[in-house]
């Protein structure tokens, strides 16, 4: 997991060594920041000689003052802080800049692998589970950067600089001091594991709180609807309670670790008030060796905190940068083959052949489906609910792979082609329409990011939007909230078919493009459904019939199946499964019996 992390360095390592070699330098300074203490009492208020280099100073000559020395003594403490301080504030600043760099190149790994990832693990996936791993987890990299690599290395520094200056003070008191270190070392191994878990319970929780949150906001609608905002505050608050307990656990195991350090730490220092002030009483230390050591020991038990703390973050790090890995190494089945094709010409012949798929293993949603499509014709694929029709236009766009069976198009295997090249041939309107947050002209040019004004224009005139979008004040400007929620559902109908309008196409599916429209609306729009038919290799997932009207053959299922094929007055003439779905139909619309033909 460190490893992994680490490799994201590329790109930073000059900010990291800059940074380590500030540190460096600043733990060097550290070390020389407790001795104008030991000359200001063996000095001025003693009579130690002043050390050679310093004899300069003033106060220091023959007929100099004390106050004169006590000020020279405290303009050096002065410079000694301020180059320390600035040393530490350069080298967080660059650490910061690297950890955010790392931070943001592990995120746009993350999304674009969620990009990449098929169907079947979006099917099976939280969107505020994913949301959480790749916007919040991954800021561990930071945290690891900032919060554990660069105090450790810090502390490691000063610890060996305060061990080599100590032992030339007092060796007795060093060993002393050292002998703390296999208690601390036991106190970290006996921690550890509960840290770790308790940091992965926690965060556990988190993501599950990003989740309800997303899904109670994204159906805020059907939840005012039904009155049910009592009951999901109720789950929530079930859920903010258990995340609440996990964080109180983990911070107790952290706080717990803590203290026994500090206990460590305080038996430690009483030890060596002990020893060294009966070496000051019996004249084998000065006074400004004692204070000296004291201020050393308290330099070597900082940086032990913080390697204590640094643990809790270590834990709480990786377990999450544990659940973004996941993301990153979850297997990418839709993908191109090593040879895939990118043919430059496409005539739109579809063939299914003996096509099987399942969501769920021995629950097959397509059992042996099989049918050809001629280059230009219509297709419309009619059936009960959960028949099987979108799973066929999904099969078709490549959302997924057919567990057995072969899907051609020109005779060509869907797996031998790019599929970047394979759904850039084809456009489809869905039965309800995505809009983004953005413009009306950003919406309709999504598919072609870089057409002219007159050309996503022109595809609104031909789906009709154009009348709606002028009488708007911004027109093709006007901002879309999330959605598209400030449009009418054929408003937002006509905007999705303008996309298609726009992108061209050679092969179109339309998945109920009109069913959660009313009549009325659904007439306006068949028009420009028809004209963007024209020309291309069209499937549609029909739940009403009045949207087949121009079908060249039609595609009955039932559970899985294609029970039956053929053209409308074949199927009639059948009194078969579409007859009794065109019966069904006309009955709960006219309330009579169906005519020859619907």
């Amino acid at each position: 997991m460190l490893k992994r992390s680490l490799s994201y360095l590329n790109g930073v390592r000059l900010h990291v060594a800059g940074g380590i070699a500030l540190l460096l330098l600043a733990a060097v300074l550290e070390i020389t920041l407790p001795w104008p203490l030991k000359w200001l009492i063996d000095s001025v208020f003693g009579d130690q000689p002043l050390p050679g280099f310093l004899s300069w100073l003033p106060g220091f000559s023959a007929d100099g003052s004390q106050l004169t020395a006590v000020f020279s003594i405290a303009m050096i403490s002065v410079v000694l802080g301020v180059i320390h301080k600035s040393l530490n504030l350069l080298s967080q600043l660059w650490m910061i800049h690297a950890g955010n760099r790392m931070v943001q190149k592990l995120r746009i790994e993350a999304l674009d692998q969620l990009y990449r990832l098929p169907l079947a693990f979006h099917d099976r996936s939280k969107v505020g589970d994913l949301l959480h791993r790749s916007a919040y987890d991954s800021y561990a990299l930071q945290s690891l950067l900032s919060g554990v690599f660069a105090p450790v290395f810090s502390g490691v520094c000063i610890s060996i600089g305060v061990i080599i200056v100590m032992l030339q003070i007092d060796v007795a008191l060093t060993f002393i001091t050292v002998a703390t270190a296999p208690l601390l070392w036991l106190n970290i191994k006996n921690y550890e594991g509960r840290i770790a878990a308790h940091s992965k319970r926690f965060h556990e929780n988190e993501s599950e709180l990003a989740s309800t949150i997303q899904e109670s906001l994204s159906s805020v609608r059907v939840i005012q609807a039904f009155t049910m905002e009592a009951r999901s505050n109720r789950r929530f608050t079930k859920q903010t309670e258990e995340s609440v307990q996990a964080n109180l656990t983990k911070s107790v195991a952290e706080l717990s670790f803590g203290w026994v350090i500090g206990l460590i730490m305080a038996f430690g220092t009483a030890a060596v008030l002990w020893v060294g002030a009966r070496a000051v009483i019996f004249g084998t230390l000065y006074p400004g060796d004692i204070l000296v050591f004291l201020a050393y020991l308290g330099m070597l038990y900082q940086p032990l905190n913080a390697f204590s703390q640094g643990a809790g973050v270590y834990h709480s790090s990786t377990s999450q940068l544990k659940r973004v890995f996941e993301i990153l190494d979850e297997p990418v089945t839709i993908k191109d083959a090593p040879e895939a094709l990118a043919p430059k010409t496409i005539r739109g012949d579809i063939r299914f052949d003996r096509v099987s798929f399942s969501y769920v293993a021995d629950q097959p949603t397509l059992d042996d489906v099989s049918f050809h499509l001629e280059a230009g014709q219509v297709l419309a694929l009619v059936g009960r609910t959960g028949s099987g029709k979108s799973t066929t236009a999904s099969l078709l766009m490549r959302f997924y792979d057919p567990a057995h069976g072969a899907i051609l198009i020109d005779g060509l295997d869907l797996r031998s082609l790019k599929l970047s090249w394979l759904r850039s041939r084809v456009s489809i309107v869905f039965q309800e329409p995505f809009l983004f947050s953005g413009t009306i002209r950003e919406n309709i040019a999504f598919g072609r990011p870089g057409a002219g004004d007159e050309e996503i224009e022109l595809a609104a005139r031909r789906a009709q939007a154009d009348e709606f979008i002028e009488k708007l004040n911004n027109g093709y400007d006007t901002i879309l909230g999330e959605r598209g929620v400030n449009l009418s559902g054929g408003q937002r109908q006509r905007l999705s078919i303008a996309r298609a309008f726009l992108k061209d196409a050679p092969i179109l599916i339309l998945d109920e493009p009109t069913s959660a429209l009313d009549p009325s609306t659904e007439r306006e729009l068949l028009g420009a459904l028809e004209e963007l038919m024209t020309g291309r290799t069209t499937i549609i997932i029909a739940h009403r019939f009045s949207t087949i009207r121009r079908a060249d053959r039609i595609g009955v299922f039932e559970e899985g199946k294609m029970v039956e094929f053929g053209t409308r007055d074949e199927l009639m003439a059948k009194n078969g499964a579409f007859f009794e779905l065109a019966s069904m139909q006309e009955e709960s619309t006219a309330g009579k019996t169906p005519p020859a033909s619907p």
